[in-house]
C-alpha cells in the first residue's frame, strides 16, 4: 500500500515466425507493460520496425465507422465501449467492411429518414421564426420582393455598424431599416434601386451581413398560415419520435453485433499496437517491458509454451538497478491500494505519479485532507448534505463513482467537526460542542491549526528521508532543504518556541535546543566542504569562497523563511472554519430582517434554505482547493519530487494501454 509492486524488467527474443502467437498471448495476459527496447539497449536502434502504422489506421477508421453507428443506435451510452470477450485475432479488413455494410443497411433508411425530418423540422422552424420576426414589424415583404425598380436585402449586422453602412450608402438613394435587436446584433431591412444592387451588395460584404433567405410570399402569410406552420411541426415531431423508436428497436437488435465487431476491431489495433515496441533482425523478434515480480513467472511460462521453448527471456529485478532509470526508460508504478483509498488517488495524481521506490501517500493525503475539509467546513447538516450528495453521485454514475466517494469521504468529515463544533445547518444550541465553538474559542482553533501544520510539514521531511534511504541517495539528500539537517532545525525551532511560550519551563535546557538549531545550520552553510571530503563533489567553491558565502547565507534565510511560512500557512484551516461559522451568522441576520416583512416568515425560511446551499456550494469549493493547496504545497514540496510513470499494461480492453486491476482493488 505504501510501496511500489517490485518489477522485472523483461527482455524477450523469439523466431520471427512465432511474433503472432506471442503478441496474442502478450494481449491475452495484459500484465506487461511495454517499453521500447532501444530506449534500454541502444544498440537496438539499427534495427528493423514491424511496420503496422498504416494497417493501424485502417483498422482506426473501421473503429470510428463502428462507434458512430453505435452512436445512432445507443447515443446515450456512447462509443468505445468492448464488446463480449473472444480469443485475441486480426479481424480481416474485408470482414469488417462487409460486416458494417450489412448493419448499414438495416439502419441506413431510418437514419436517412430521421435526417430529412429534422431538417424538414428545422426549415419550419425558421420560417415560423421568420414569420414572428417580420410579421409585428408591419414589413411589405411582398411587394418589396416583387418589385422591378427596388433591390432588398434582409438579415443582420452588429449594432454599430448600422451607422457605417448607412455611411457606405449614402452616395445612392438608399433606406436601412433596423427594424429588431437580436441580442448584439441588429435585423435590418436595406432597399436600393435595382440598379445598384452591386453597390449594395459591396457594402453589406464591409459590415459583415449575415442575410435572411425568406420566400417572395412572406409577407402576404397569415395568420392561418403561421397556424398550418404549427400543426406540420406537430406532425413532424411525432414522425420522427415514431422513426427514433423504430430505430431504437432496430439497434437493439443489431448492437450486440456491433459490439463484438468493435471487440475484435480494438483488439486487432492492441495487436497492432504490441507490434509497434517489436524489433526485427532477419529471423529474429525482440521486445522488452516491464512486469510485476509476482507475474512474471505466469508470463514466462506462457510465452515460452507458446513458442515451444524457442524464446531467450532475460528477467532483470528492478530492484538491482542502480537508479529508478535504466537505460532512459523510468520503471513504471503500480500501487495496490484498497479499495476506500481510490478516491485519494485522484488527489495524488492530480500532482503527479510518484517514482519507483519511493513512499506512495495516498494514506496519508487521505488522513490530512479529510482532517482540513472536516475542520475548514465543519457542520452537522452540510456534512449530511455532502454525504448524500456522494452517494446519489457514486450510484448515479460508473464514471464519477470516485468522486462520489470523496464526497462521502468529505461529508462525513464535516459531520464529526460539526459534533466537535455543535453546529447543525449553523445552529449551535441544538446539541453541545464536543470540543469548541470556532467564534468563542479562536485562539484553541488557530492553535490546533498550527500544530496540526506542524506534524504535516514533519511528515514531509521524514517522507523524504525515507525515499532518500530507499533511492540509495540518502547523504546526496542529507543536505537537502527538505533532508534530515534541516528537519532537525525545524524541530529544534519548534522547540525551541514551545518551550518559551509553557510556563513551567520544563525541559530540554535551552542549550540543547540552541546547539541543535545552531549547528545544524552551520553544517548546511559549510555542505560543499564536507560533501568534497566524502567524495560527492568535485569542486568545493566553483564560484569562488565569497559567492559561495552570499549563496549559503541566501539559502538559510529562504529555509528559514520557508519553513516559517509553510507552517503558518495553515492558519488558513483555522480562518476557514471562522468565516464558515460567520457565513452563518450573516445568513440567520438577513433572515431576521426580512421576517419583519409582509410574508416574512416564508421569506425567511427561503432566506435560511438559499442561504445554507450558497454556503454549501461556494465554500464547499473553495475550502476543497485550499485543502487542495496546502496538500501540493506545504505538504508534497517537502517530498515529492521525481514524477514517475504508471504502469498500464497493453491488453485486450481498448486500443492502447489500459489500466489494471489489482488486488485488493476495485
Amino acid at each position: 500500500m505504501l510501496v511500489a509492486e517490485r518489477m522485472n524488467r523483461i527482455s524477450v527474443v523469439i523466431l520471427k515466425e512465432d511474433m503472432e502467437p506471442v503478441v496474442e498471448e502478450i494481449a491475452r495476459s495484459g500484465v506487461l507493460h511495454l517499453a521500447k527496447i532501444e530506449e534500454i539497449d541502444e544498440w537496438a536502434e539499427n534495427l528493423r520496425d514491424v511496420g503496422v502504422s498504416t494497417l493501424s489506421n485502417e483498422y482506426g477508421r473501421r473503429r470510428r465507422s463502428i462507434n458512430e453507428l453505435i452512436e445512432e443506435v445507443a447515443p446515450d451510452r456512447g462509443g468505445g465501449l468492448p464488446g463480449p470477450g473472444s480469443e485475441a485475432g486480426l479481424i480481416d479488413l474485408a470482414e469488417v467492411d462487409r460486416e458494417v455494410e450489412r448493419i448499414e443497411k438495416r439502419l441506413q433508411p431510418l437514419i436517412t429518414s430521421r435526417r430529412k425530418t429534422t431538417e424538414k423540422m428545422a426549415e419550419l422552424r425558421s420560417l415560423s421564426d421568420q414569420l414572428e420576426t417580420l410579421a409585428p414589424a408591419g414589413l411589405q415583404v411582398a411587394g418589396l420582393m416583387r418589385s422591378k425598380l427596388l433591390a432588398t436585402a434582409i438579415g443582420s449586422v452588429d449594432e454599430p455598424e448600422v451607422q457605417r453602412l448607412r455611411g457606405l450608402l449614402a452616395v445612392i438613394p438608399s433606406v436601412v431599416l433596423p427594424y429588431r435587436e437580436a441580442g448584439k446584433r441588429v435585423q435590418i431591412v436595406c432597399v436600393v434601386l435595382r440598379r445598384d444592387k452591386a453597390k449594395l451588395e459591396g457594402a453589406l460584404k464591409q459590415v459583415d451581413f449575415t442575410e435572411m433567405r425568406i420566400p417572395e410570399d412572406l409577407g402576404e402569410m397569415s395568420t392561418e398560415v403561421r397556424s398550418s406552420l404549427v400543426a406540420d411541426l406537430g406532425r413532424l415531431e411525432q414522425k420522427l419520435e415514431d422513426i427514433k423508436a423504430e430505430l431504437g428497436g432496430t439497434g437493439k437488435e443489431v448492437l450486440p453485433d456491433l459490439d463484438v465487431l468493435l471487440y475484435k476491431v480494438e483488439s486487432a489495433i492492441m495487436l497492432l499496437h504490441i507490434k509497434e515496441y517489436c524489433k526485427l533482425t532477419e529471423s529474429t523478434c525482440l521486445f522488452s517491458g516491464w512486469v510485476p515480480k509476482d507475474e512474471t513467472g505466469e508470463l514466462v511460462a506462457a510465452l515460452e509454451g507458446r513458442t515451444a521453448g524457442r524464446a531467450i527471456i532475460e528477467v532483470t529485478d528492478a530492484e538491482k538497478l542502480t537508479t529508478g532509470k535504466e537505460g532512459g526508460v523510468e520503471i513504471p508504478v503500480l500501487f495496490r491500494q484498497p479499495p476506500f483509498l481510490k478516491p485519494f488517488e485522484m488527489l495524488v495524481s492530480g500532482y503527479g505519479t510518484p517514482s519507483y521506490r519511493t513512499i506512495d501517500p495516498t494514506l496519508f493525503v487521505g488522513i490530512t485532507f479529510l482532517a482540513m475539509f472536516g475542520m475548514m467546513f465543519g457542520d452537522i447538516g452540510h456534512g449530511l448534505v455532502l454525504l448524500t450528495a456522494g452517494v446519489a453521485l457514486a450510484a448515479k454514475s460508473a464514471r464519477f463513482r470516485e468522486a462520489g466517494k470523496l464526497g462521502i469521504y468529505c461529508g462525513a468529515a464535516s459531520m464529526v467537526f460539526g459534533l466537535l463544533y455543535g453546529s447543525v445547518f449553523g445552529l449551535e444550541g441544538l446539541i453541545p460542542a464536543l470540543w469548541v465553538k470556532p467564534l468563542e474559542n479562536i485562539t484553541d482553533l488557530f492553535k490546533a491549526a498550527i500544530g496540526f501544520g506542524i506534524i504535516v510539514v514533519s511528515l514531509g521531511i521524514v517522507l523524504n528521508v525515507i525515499n532518500s534511504v530507499r533511492t540509495h541517495a540518502f547523504w546526496e539528500n542529507f543536505f537537502d532543504k527538505s533532508g534530515p539537517l534541516v528537519g532537525v532545525v525545524y524541530w529544534a525551532g519548534i522547540g525551541t518556541v514551545i518551550k518559551y511560550l509553557m510556563t513551567d519551563g520544563g525541559l530540554p535546557h535551552p542549550a540543547v535546543l540552541y546547539g541543535l538549531f545552531l549547528v545544524p545550520l552551520v553544517a548546511f552553510a559549510v555542505r560543499a566542504p564536507l560533501l568534497k571530503l566524502m567524495g560527492k563533489r568535485r569542486r568545493v567553491f566553483s564560484e569562488g569562497v565569497g559567492t559561495y558565502i552570499m549563496e549559503s547565507l541566501v539559502e538559510i534565510m529562504e529555509i528559514l523563511m520557508g519553513y516559517l511560512a509553510n507552517t503558518v500557512s495553515f492558519i488558513r484551516v483555522a480562518a476557514f472554519g471562522l468565516a464558515h461559522a460567520g457565513l452563518f451568522i450573516a445568513v440567520f441576520s438577513l433572515a431576521d430582517v426580512v421576517r419583519a416583512n409582509p410574508g416574512g416568515v416564508v421569506l425567511s425560511g427561503a432566506v435560511l434554505v438559499l442561504g445554507n446551499v450558497l454556503i454549501i456550494a461556494l465554500e464547499g469549493l473553495v475550502v476543497t482547493i485550499q485543502a487542495l493547496r496546502l496538500e501540493y504545497y506545504e505538504f508534497f514540496g517537502k517530498f515529492f519530487k521525481g514524477l514517475g510513470s504508471k504502469y498500464e499494461p497493453a491488453g485486450l480492453m481498448g486500443a492502447g494501454p489500459r489500466p489494471r486491476k489489482v488486488k485488493g482493488g476495485e
